[in-house]
């Protein structure tokens, strides 16, 4: 089936799995896979994208040709009406990017959010816990990198709750407390490749980091 889960990539499909709404905002789909898929299987009933570039914004415009969606050319939430999405999706950015589009319209922001950065998502954990939304999942899958995936729902988070903040911000509550496989795997790469470098502060600081969150993952 067109925009089926064997379409996507592993991160795409895991979020796709958070999202199930009447509307269906994504920030920045490029091609619109995941946009696509959603409306196909009837995960939502209407999407609506945003494409801050011509190029992306013709891309998904001919993806969702003839499908309950609207394309539209803007500068991410600034595109949206408060109120008007169920749900909101951004994968594939930096986090810190995606802290830069959450924080600029907190109005406008809709109750459940799915957000997979490409990189740490600790900017997007102090950022949640700031803006009043809790984090209701977690989940790593491999790609090009292993990435993480958070859905966020208002609300007050107990998520954190029994763990030392600083880590649980760093490498995920959830993550740590399901001692989820692909977490161990990701902190012991990282603690090779650190090992390697010279011992300056910020190296030590990290591996300090690294070797608590794995005793705590023995430790649960």
């Amino acid at each position: 089936m067109p925009g089926s889960t064997a379409k996507l990539e592993p991160r795409l499909a895991a979020v796709a799995q958070e999202i199930c709404a009447p509307t269906h905002a994504d920030i920045g789909s490029d091609h619109a896979l995941l946009p696509r898929y959603l409306l196909v299987s009837g995960r939502v009933q209407r999407v609506i994208v945003v494409e801050k570039h011509k190029g992306p914004w013709e891309n998904s415009r001919r993806a969702l040709e003839g499908l309950c969606a609207q394309v539209r050319l803007g500068d991410g939430l600034g595109a949206l009406e408060a109120g008007e999405a169920d749900s909101l999706s951004l994968c594939g950015m930096g986090a810190r990017l995606m802290v830069r589009i959450l924080s600029a319209h907190p109005a406008r922001l809709p109750p459940r959010l799915v957000l997979q950065p490409n990189d740490s998502a600790l900017p997007l954990r102090q950022w949640a816990l700031q803006a009043g939304y809790a984090l209701v999942n977690e989940q790593m899958v491999e790609g090009f990198w292993r990435y993480s995936i958070l859905t966020l729902e208002r609300g007050a988070c107990a998520a954190y709750s029994g763990l030392p903040l600083e880590l649980a911000l760093r490498f995920g509550p959830l993550l740590l407390k399901s001692k989820h496989p692909l977490l161990s795997a990701e902190l012991l790469a990282r603690r090779q490749q650190l090992a390697r470098l010279p011992q300056v502060e910020p190296v030590r600081l990290e591996l300090e980091h690294i070797e608590q969150a794995l005793a705590l993952l023995q430790g649960f």
